[in-house]
């Protein structure tokens, strides 16, 4: 490069170009508007926003009331449904006297700083894992003592704030965008006159000869005069490359036309021999020659790949002693190696480890020259011994063998392509030159030296890695293939319906270990909560979704990038943390030996007559869930209750008949199948309609006015040891193929049917789509999680269930 484009001369300023043509008025105003725009869109979306806790917090004070014991409340189903109006916010609430302390919620929540007695509601922001947004507001209730003060809290997360607040800020500054195209246009007119030389630089470019690549000589701009550099640089570099690639391509040229020649020599001498033994001497000498040529060919590839990459420098954080292992496990399968006694010495490494910048193709390859040179050199009684160790600064990765060795003068000369020291064991004269050309590419030295072995000892010196550098290096950029790969699953789901799609999972990734714990839905959401960081499993799936509800809105879930197009129906998914992947109604089991289909009723009011009508005859023969064991059952009895007026009359006429209480749907599908039960209540249908096709006695039941629908709903907890598997796993579970699994090859039932015709299942439940409810994942759960409305739901449900007949 000339020394007029090394030290260009201080030019023009297209940086002072394109401000000019811009006032500092305009940017100031621009910037003035954009700060007002922003505050109020904040305003706007906290009123907004405000409101809904507004609402949901009047609803619970209207619900408060005195007791002998003290105040009290109901939680209203309206005030969680006006808060899930943010339908992917999480919610937390307290209430509390101060004359009897907590109520219920979470305790201890923080206060506004001017917190006070008063009706008027104080809105006030506080961060807790995320920032939430409060409303504090009282009420006084009359008591035996004279009036006291109840207050409320309820925080929501301002996701859907945020939102808003952005959409408002965007439509807003999309309108300045506008106008600010007419100082565009200036600018515009600016940069062309100011990225005039760029062009005279393309114009010089297009005008050269392909063959030139001499520098470029100019007198850039002062903004454009690193990119002149840059250009001349590349062209010295490619200019550098060609020549590489002209020699290559001679030698090769050469290298093979000798190779050949010789191979058609041997093969012309044998066309000529006259005798077969001659013949046979000739082509066997051939056959050698060809082997050599081969073994060239190979080499030279090998060369040519490794100036390549050492050119493109790909360099990434790996361990030397995992690679070297691995191509040694490779190595050692060829037949070749099976007579050589190959050792590995790798325990004096520091730390453990051998922490390198490298790229494994190449490193790979220099290893594999270095033990077949010391296989081609070492004689019939050879010894290999490969050594690694290292201080803090270096890693050296050494070879040594039992061979002649090369002396001294002859090393340097060893490592030039195409030379071959011993004329007896001569090969390709490539192997060191390949070595060479690894070490220089990686920084690293290549030292031939005399071994103790009595042959030649290859060593290459690498420089170490910083152990922090790669702790933080390897865990972000190394492929996971380098890590240990499983995953834990906690579930309530029965085993043997998840074991297809865990199979199928295992079997696209190999060496996936999976560990599966099954648990009852209440005990795994009570596990989930006492876990700590080092028990947390990477997957939890469980039919309660309510409890899934209180385990992610408690901040436990990590958020999912799933793909649109795989996405679950709204009423499936909340937070992006939280998924369904069954749809699953509730239905009734039936004893067909005791009823015909037609004579079982067809809404949940006629339910309750056609118990009570056949109350003798059907008294300790029904089955229901034990709602103090069961989360499905609590859920199913729950969202009953929302559902339906009929519910509370359902429960007293269950409770008069003496309803068996069972734990799960197996229990009660065996228990129908012997004829103990007449009939079973909000069974989970999928089960239902596989036993039915097992146990030809047992028929499933679906109500016209409406039948619920519960999804088994999975999430990553956070403190997942391999969370991106994990995450694999939930896609895996809502992709297609995972659909199309869970329809032909488990008792469950996918979102959606998959296959064409639809099975026989999938047309049963078609026949009745009218009729199916699904519940909505989203704060709406919550309501009966709350301390007091859940022990007051399951005080009233014992009341009721007069006698125990559980089994």
């Amino acid at each position: 490069m000339s020394a007029t484009t090394t030290r260009a001369r201080r030019g023009h300023s297209l940086q002072r170009r394109l401000l000019a043509s811009m006032t500092a008025a305009f940017v100031l105003l621009l910037l003035l508007i954009s700060v007002l725009l922003w505050n109020y869109s904040r305003a706007a979306a906290n009123r907004t926003y405000d409101l809904l806790l507004a609402g949901a917090a009047l609803s619970v004070l209207e619900r408060i009331s005195y007791t002998s014991a003290g105040p009290t409340v109901d939680l209203p189903q309206s005030a969680m449904d006006i808060l899930a109006l943010a339908a992917d916010d999480r919610v937390v609430y307290r209430v509390f006297s101060p004359g009897y302390g907590d109520l219920t919620g979470t305790p201890d929540l923080p206060l506004p700083a001017d917190a006070r007695a008063s009706v008027d509601p104080v809105f006030y922001d506080v961060r807790l894992d995320e920032p939430f947004r409060f409303i504090y507001q009282g009420r006084q209730i009359t008591s035996s003592s004279g009036r006291d003060w109840v207050f409320v809290q309820i925080g929501q997360t301002q996701g859907a704030r945020r939102a808003q607040l952005d959409t408002l800020f965007l439509y807003g500054m999309a309108g300045l965008g506008g106008v600010s195209l007419i100082g565009l246009v200036f600018v515009w007119l600016a940069i062309r006159s100011s990225l005039a030389p760029l062009g005279d630089i393309a114009d010089t470019l297009l005008a050269r000869n392909p063959r030139d690549l001499s520098p470029i000589e100019g007198d850039p701009p002062q903004e454009i005069a690193a990119l002149f550099r840059a250009i001349n640089s590349f062209i010295s570099q490619l200019g550098r490359s060609r020549a590489l690639t002209e020699s290559f391509i001679a030698d090769v040229a050469h290298q093979t036309r000798t190779s050949l020649s010789a191979l058609q020599g041997q093969l012309a001498l044998a066309v000529d021999a006259d005798e077969p033994e001659r013949m046979r001497g000739r082509l066997g000498k051939a056959e050698k020659q060809a082997e050599r040529t081969m073994h060239l060919t190979n080499q030279l590839l090998a060369n040519a790949m490794v100036i390549h990459r050492s050119d493109e420098a790909q360099l990434e954080p790996l361990d030397l002693r995992r690679l070297v292992r691995d191509t040694l496990a490779e190595l050692l399968r060829e037949r070749r190696l099976r007579t050589v006694t190959i050792s590995l010495e790798d325990e004096d490494l520091p730390g453990g480890t051998a922490p390198v910048r490298g790229d494994a193709i190449s490193i790979r390859e220099a290893l594999r020259n270095l033990i077949d040179n010391a296989v081609r050199h070492g004689g019939p009684e050879n010894t290999i011994l490969i050594e690694l160790d290292g201080t803090a600064e270096v890693v050296r990765l050494t070879v040594s063998d039992a061979g002649p060795g090369i002396p001294a003068a002859d090393r340097l000369r060893a490592t030039e392509r195409f030379t071959s020291i011993n004329s007896a064991t001569a090969g390709s004269g490539l192997g060191l030159a390949i070595v060479r050309s690894v070490a220089e590419g990686h920084g690293a030295r290549l030292d031939l030296g005399s071994a103790d072995l009595g042959g030649l000892r290859a060593r290459i010196v690498f420089p170490r890695l910083a152990t922090l550098l790669l702790a933080g290096l390897l865990f972000g950029a190394a492929p996971r293939g380098a890590m240990a790969d499983e995953i834990t699953i906690w579930a309530s789901t029965d085993q043997v319906a998840m074991a297809p799609l865990i199979s199928a999972f295992a079997e696209r990734h190999a060496g996936l270990d999976i560990t599966y714990r099954e648990f009852q839905t209440v005990d795994l959401h009570r596990a989930v909560l006492e876990a700590g960081p080092e028990d947390m499993p990477d997957l939890v799936i469980s039919s309660a979704m309510d409890l899934q509800v209180d385990l992610v809105n408690r901040g436990l879930a990590h958020r999912l990038r799933i793909p649109e197009m795989i996405q679950p129906p709204g009423w499936a998914k909340w937070r992006s943390e939280l998924f369904g992947f069954t749809f699953e109604p509730a239905a009734i089991l039936y004893d067909r030996r005791a009823f015909s289909a037609r004579e079982l009723p067809t809404s949940h009011r006629d339910l309750s007559s056609f118990i009570r009508d056949h109350e003798n005859d059907l008294r300790g023969k029904i089955g229901g869930y034990d709602l103090r064991r069961s989360g499905i059952g609590y859920l199913f009895a729950t969202q009953d209750t929302i559902q339906s007026v009929q519910a509370q009359r359902l429960t007293e006429v269950l409770g008069r008949a003496h309803m068996r209480r069972y734990c799960c749907t197996a229990d009660m599908a065996v228990a129908t199948q012997r004829g103990e039960l007449a009939m079973a209540l909000n069974v989970i249908g999928s089960y239902a309609l596989h036993l039915g096709k097992e146990f030809p006695d047992i028929g499933v039941h679906f109500l016209d006015d409406y039948n619920l629908v519960m999804s088994r709903t999975v999430f990553v907890p956070k403190g997942a040891r391999n969370p991106q598997r994990a995450e694999t796993f939930v896609i895996f579970l809502l992709s297609q193929e995972g659909q199309a699994l869970i329809e032909s090859g488990t008792a469950l039932i996918p979102l959606e049917p998959v296959s064409e015709p639809h099975s026989p299942i999938a047309g049963l439940l078609a026949s009745k789509s009218g009729s199916f409810l699904p519940i909505r994942l989203g704060p709406g759960l919550l309501t009966f999680l709350d301390e007091i409305k859940r022990r007051e739901f399951l005080r009233s449900w014992d009341a009721t269930m007069i006698d125990d007949y559980g089994p």
